[in-house]
């Protein structure tokens, strides 16, 4: 009988060691929550400082500090530096409404803050999208009593500035803004001159050689020091005309070229982002996330919508001008053979005509063969023919009842506060009718593609229609090592690549035209030559499988903006690597170790030395250990397709 009072004691014995051994466990767990707290207190009170004058903001990892203090003549600024070390000099902010110059005589005010730290799915360079960064709001008061707040982010690769005035629903007077970022005089440059569709050339050489009160197409690039890039623009322009840049003296300053004049804002004002990031090496550059982290999210039915869909598009004008009916079953079905999963419908099919029919019946006969073929038709307009809301209305409701998936708008006006309603409108009304949307004739994406993820890709770039002998177009040797890491960093391009019509080549090779669709980054990626010269091509196995989006994207070693463009791409378990040659001959030695463990199949398309219209093709078995050498010709270059073997 004595077994079972033990067995009661050693039980109560246990129960009584599991309870102390709780409390500790709770005491050890709340000391540890305790000390995170602590560090979490820390670490907010070493990412912000104000001292009644100055505000400064440090980005998560601490590399980077923006600094907001007015000057000795009261003027607002903003300067940065990197590890301690300045990068951007003051530089004066404010938005000029009513007259008022909020920058001038301004005093800060106690502000708040917050860390902001999420991803989010993204499509172009990489799959997962990262915004981490320190927010500051502070309140200010400057001239005559009026009064905002100024919000402040710090990432790690950058910063960037907005404006928030509460105004009454009157309308008000905007003439623009001092807003301005200061550069070192001496540091590299890249550039293109303004335009309404960002088509300029270009250019390269200096902060001090950029011409003086000439707008610039942002981003504008530059390199400080060896590892050190800087790039200039703008993000979540939905409501102001679309900004351009200036040289004025030792600053770059925000202009407004379709707007010079001012503009008439109705309510409270919200600014676009101003953005600079600061990137350490020309990877970090290719791959920030700040543009689209400054942007808010999509609607949950939008994130989950599972009509929008990244893909590639045969399309016809490049080729042949414009589309032709009787021969539009061969297209689609050429698309169909190359796995292709979209086809361009482009201008010229308002020509169409057939008896008994006319353009629209003509145009859904072609949308409904293609259909039928498992490929989904896009469709070309003109936006003069949906200018206002009712007509824009109207024309999206009539080509999403023929059952089209997408819709191609070109030619559009000079960019004002108007016309940045207008794109707006056209998003909202492709969303609610479930239609991809591509702008041509436009200006530069300013990340809002986050918030409209059915806007898949964008002109707004010197493309392949510059690839034209027929139109007397030569494109410049250094423009695709250059555009890479210009008008790409604000996102996606429709730059149409990749034709080898031997007679439209003008003077670069299939490898060059081939790496063009790998590193001209496009979720919904449109060729720009004939089916008829992919089809039996030595690279048609490759455009079978290439994908238009990436899960990881790197910028190899040895890539030099203006001389050689080299990324290595990632979707899957296969591995891309596209590298664009400028005007020299030149070797890039490929490190390969960012594969994964085991062997590998390595298919080179390769310039060849004697033929441009041609590959030099080479398979290899490699592993991470091995390296490869490019030797390419001028306006030259490679694909290398990485499968497990």
């Amino acid at each position: 009988m004595k077994k079972p009072a033990e067995s009661r004691h050693e039980s109560e014995f246990d129960m009584i060691n599991y309870k102390k051994n709780t409390i500790k466990q709770l005491l050890l767990t709340v000391l540890v929550f305790c000390c995170i707290g602590c560090q979490n207190v820390f670490h907010q009170k070493n990412s912000f400082g104000f001292d009644g004058t100055t505000l400064t903001v440090n980005s998560p990892n601490g590399k980077i500090k923006v600094e907001i203090r007015a000057d000795a003549n009261d003027q607002l600024t903003w300067s940065f530096q990197r590890q301690g070390k300045p990068v951007l000099a003051a530089a004066p902010l404010g938005l000029i409404v009513d007259g008022n110059n909020l920058g001038q005589s301004v005093t800060l005010g106690t502000p708040r803050t917050r860390t902001i730290d999420e991803q989010y799915p993204t499509w172009g360079n990489h799959s997962v999208a990262v915004n981490h960064c320190n927010e500051a709001v502070i309140p200010v008061e400057c001239t005559g009593g009026m009064k905002y707040e100024l919000d402040v982010r710090a990432f790690d690769d950058g910063a960037a500035v907005r404006t928030r005035v509460a105004l009454d629903d009157s309308t008000h007077t905007i003439a623009g803004e001092v807003t301005s970022w200061s550069l070192p005089t001496d540091s590299s440059a890249w550039w293109a001159r303004y335009d309404n569709s960002y088509e300029r050339p270009c250019q390269s050489g200096t902060f001090g050689t950029i011409p003086a009160n000439t707008s610039l197409a942002p981003p504008v690039t530059f390199q400080l020091d060896d590892e050190l890039y800087v790039s200039i623009t703008e993000a979540n322009n939905d409501c102001f005309p679309d900004m351009g840049l200036v040289r004025n003296g030792a600053f770059l300053k925000a202009v407004f070229p379709a707007s010079s004049r001012g503009w008439r804002h109705q309510d409270s004002i919200v600014t676009p982002w101003r953005v600079a990031i600061i990137a350490e090496g020309l990877n970090a550059l290719v791959n920030s996330d700040i543009v689209t982290n400054l942007c808010p999210p999509p609607s949950d039915e939008l994130a989950n919508a599972d009509w929008i869909k990244p893909g590639r598009s045969l399309w016809q004008w490049w080729g042949i001008g414009a589309p032709r009916l009787n021969d539009q079953k061969e297209w689609v079905d050429a698309a169909k053979k190359l796995g292709f999963e979209y086809y361009l419908i482009d201008d010229g099919w308002r020509n169409w005509r057939a008896p008994g029919k006319d353009q629209w019946q003509c145009l859904k006969e072609v949308i409904d063969y293609a259909k039928t073929q498992g490929v989904e038709p896009l469709v070309w307009v003109n936006s003069s023919e949906m200018r206002t809301d009712s007509s824009r209305r109207a024309y999206l409701e009539k080509v999403a009842a023929l059952g089209a998936a997408g819709i191609k708008i070109d030619f559009i006006p000079a960019c004002t506060a108007e016309i940045t309603r207008w794109y707006e409108g056209v998003l909202k009304d492709t969303a609610e009718l479930h239609l991809l949307c591509n702008f041509h004739g436009a200006v530069k994406l300013t990340g809002r593609q986050r918030t409209w993820p059915n806007e898949l890709t964008r002109e707004a770039v010197r493309g392949h229609e510059y690839h034209m002998s027929r139109y007397r177009r030569v494109q410049a040797a250094d423009h695709d090592e250059i555009v890479l890491f210009t008008r790409y960093i604000a996102g996606p391009a429709d730059y149409t690549p990749t034709a080898f019509d031997l007679r439209e080549m003008v003077g670069y090779t299939w490898a060059h035209l081939l790496a063009q669709a790998v590193d001209m980054t496009s979720p919904l990626l449109h060729f720009a030559g004939k089916y008829h010269d992919f089809i039996g091509n030595p690279a048609e196995d490759l455009l079978r499988h290439l994908p238009s989006t990436w899960d990881e994207t790197i910028v190899l070693p040895g890539s030099e903006i203006g001389k050689i463009a080299g990324f290595a791409r990632r979707r899957g378990q296969e591995w891309y690597i596209g590298v664009l040659n400028g005007a020299e001959s030149a070797t890039m030695q490929i490190d390969l170790s960012f594969l994964g463990s085991g062997t590998w199949k390595a298919e080179v398309f390769g310039d060849d030395p004697d033929n441009a219209a041609n590959f030099k093709r080479e398979s290899k078995s490699v592993t991470a250990s091995d390296s490869l050498t490019i030797s390419m010709n001028p306006r030259g270059g490679a694909v290398v397709w990485i499968t497990k073997d």
